[in-house]
């Protein structure tokens, strides 16, 4: 991923923990405190024990310097649940829970001393993880009863603009299709619906790289349950080009390695489960492959459910296949390791251990093998239960829903009169929203045609500029061949600019058509479309590797501009072209792979004072002996910059009697 996507995450984290104006808290000291949240969210994946420190550290420092910051406050508490949460450590996640629900009714019970703007969506922040947390010890339908409440609430619906929302929107629909598609029997219909949902929604919702490739994996999970593979495999490709760009960044340390490990182990092990189900041939040893190395980076992760996970889903397959004795060798792995770790509630993970070690034959004594169907059958009930009042609370919430239809059917049926007029009412806003957009139609089209006819009158008034002098010196009869030759050859290209100008410009021409391409080709093209330079003056391209993200044909047009008018105004030495790759770094140019693209067309001629650089994009200017190119130039630069929004600009350095640069700086990609 690129450096300009990596400032966005940053940027948007940072509106994420100062969002709104908290009125009675100190600035600096809040900037303190969402500085250290920052950081905390920041790690969450990439290293779950570093977002538990830099939490502690901002609790630990409003309470010791700014006790009335409570948005603060809570937002670190959600970071220590979710990273507890990763590291399955689940009572301390519920702890700083409870810790949540506490603040939000101390602060709502007392007076505006402790001033909350985010209390309602880190409310939903909080039960979104205590649903996952639910579903994790089966208590599906509790977890179900907050997923409905959150959605019935619309809290989520409430600032589509504040990107606290929009990470609560993402991990509302994660926790959603977790919920459905592997803790619960849903009906495939309710599946695809989410699914569906999810996919239309998907481009409002901001996220970062965890929660997108987060996304991917539930709707990769959900496709495969409901028989889509290739779609779900799609969105596991999706996952691995993000981990592939991720490998491309600088980005020094360990933390992002163990956060793109365990992505990787979760995309690799949904890979080999979608690939098993599909129909066809499929070869065994590949699957078995994918399942184990899946299960080797969840070792190096550390936690201890993502490990048994992978240790399940690995054996299981071995022995579908009939490698016994790999299956065994994972199991006894994992048996020897266990014990180091205190116990957590994941039932489900369980029964499929369980289930996996009766399959395996692997007891060494019956009462061993005993004592594996008795926990199986405590499990296996108490999951059934939790079943049981999911079935009953999904009846009831149906019921309540039919109830609901009837009511609306009966008040429809009293208020046949009231329908009529809104149906009136609307029919008569439906046209004012017509009329409304007809009226922004034509004042998009006035405005159009504002600007054709500004740029023709620009157009015309440079022309009659450029085109002037030519024609004195064509009307003069003691003008020699070779003058008049290369006048005529100017006067063609002046000719030349104002056809591109008036294709550029006017609305109905050339459109902007944006690719990557390799400025080297640029260079080369410019090389041979150049008037030959003059005796004693030498044209040299630097080889440059950097690759542009722009319109290709208008770089070059502009290019050829920038070398011809270097050529023209060096009456020896040399015109030097090179191509620069920088990054924007507090608002200073640093060197980096990719960014920004900036082309340097260098010469030795004559310069210009002060006087002419002011001047010298200007169609106005004094003097003509720049041409209408650089206008030209100009324009195609802004071109570049309306389209990428990414600052593109064009400049001069020059000194009289030394020579001059002209500067371009273009989108890298």
């Amino acid at each position: 991923m690129n450096c300009r996507i990596a400032y966005i995450v940053i940027f948007s984290l940072l509106a994420i923990y100062g969002c709104g104006k908290k009125q009675g808290v100190d600035p600096l000291r809040r900037a303190r405190v969402d500085g250290l949240n920052k950081d905390a969210f920041i790690n969450r994946y990439r290293d779950p024990e570093r977002c538990i420190d830099y939490s502690q550290q901002a609790l630990n420092y409003i309470h010791d310097s700014l006790p009335g910051y409570a948005d603060g406050e809570l937002r670190a508490l959600n970071n220590m649940a979710f990273a507890y949460f990763l590291t399955s450590d689940y009572p301390a996640a519920n702890q700083m829970l409870d810790r949540v629900e506490k603040k939000i009714a101390s602060v709502e019970t007392r007076s505006a001393a402790s001033p909350m703007e985010n209390g309602d969506i880190e409310q939903v922040i909080s039960n979104l993880l205590r649903a996952r947390l639910l579903q994790r010890n089966c208590q599906i339908a509790d977890s179900y009863r907050l997923l409905y409440d959150i959605g019935r609430s619309r809290i989520l619906e409430r600032n589509d603009d504040n990107l606290l929302y929009n990470y609560a929107q993402t991990e509302y629909y994660i926790t959603l299709l977790t919920l459905n598609f592997h803790y619960r029997n849903g009906k495939a219909q309710d599946v695809m619906s989410t699914i569906r949902e999810v996919e239309r929604r998907r481009a409002e919702l901001k996220v970062d790289y965890a929660q997108d490739m987060a996304l991917n994996y539930a709707l990769a999970y959900g496709l495969q349950s409901a028989g889509e593979s290739l779609k779900a495999l799609d969105y596991c490709d999706r996952n691995f080009e993000i981990l592939e760009r991720l490998s491309n960044m600088r980005v020094t340390g360990d933390t992002v390695n163990a956060f793109c490990l365990y992505n990787y182990a979760n995309t690799l092990q949904m890979t080999a489960t979608i690939r098993k189900s599909m129909p066809g041939p499929v070869s065994p040893d590949s699957v078995l492959a994918l399942y184990d190395e899946a299960r080797r980076c969840f070792f190096d992760y550390g936690d201890p459910y993502q490990m048994l996970g992978g240790v399940t889903s690995t054996a299981r397959y071995a022995l579908l296949v009939g490698d016994t004795l790999f299956a065994h060798d994972v199991i006894r792995e994992w048996q020897a390791l266990r014990g180091t770790w205190t116990p957590f509630a994941a039932p489900k993970m369980e029964l499929g251990y369980f289930d996996l070690l009766i399959r395996s034959n692997i007891a060494k004594t019956p009462a061993e093998n005993r004592r594996w169907y008795e926990h199986r059958y405590e499990i296996q009930d108490y999951i059934t239960r939790n079943e049981e009042e999911d079935f009953a609370l999904q009846n009831s919430l149906d019921m309540a829903q039919r109830r609901s239809r009837l009511m609306t059917i009966f008040a429809i049926a009293l208020g046949g009169l009231l329908v009529a007029l809104a149906v009136l009412a609307g029919l008569l806003w439906r046209n004012t929203l017509i009329l409304r957009r007809e009226k922004r139609q034509l004042e998009k089209a006035k405005r159009r045609d504002v600007e054709r006819i500004a740029n023709v009158e620009t157009c015309l008034s440079v022309m009659r500029h450029d085109v002037s002098p030519f024609i004195g010196y064509l009307r003069n009869p003691n003008l020699s061949t070779e003058l008049r030759d290369e006048v005529l050859s100017q006067l063609l290209r002046t000719f030349d600019n104002i056809k591109n100008w008036t294709s550029l410009s006017i609305p109905s021409g050339l459109v902007f058509s944006a690719s990557s391409f390799v400025l080297q080709e640029v260079f080369d093209d410019v090389s041979r479309m150049v008037i030959s330079p003059k005796k004693g003056v030498a044209l040299e391209f630097e080889p440059t590797e950097a690759i542009v993200l722009g319109d290709r044909l208008l770089v070059t047009i502009m290019l050829r501009n920038l070398v011809n008018n270097a050529l023209q105004h060096t009456g020896a030495g040399s015109v030097k072209v090179e191509g620069r790759v920088w990054e924007e770094e507090n608002g200073a140019l640093v060197s980096c792979r990719q960014n920004f693209v900036e082309i340097i067309v260098k010469d030795t001629g004559e310069g210009m004072s002060e006087e002419q650089r002011e001047s010298l994009f200007r169609a106005d200017r004094p003097d003509g002996d720049h041409g209408f190119g650089l206008i030209l130039c100009r324009y195609i630069v802004k071109k570049h910059d309306d389209n990428t929004r990414r600052g593109c600009r064009i400049w001069v350095e020059s000194t009289l009697g030394k020579g001059t640069e002209m500067h371009v700086l273009l989108s890298g990609r």
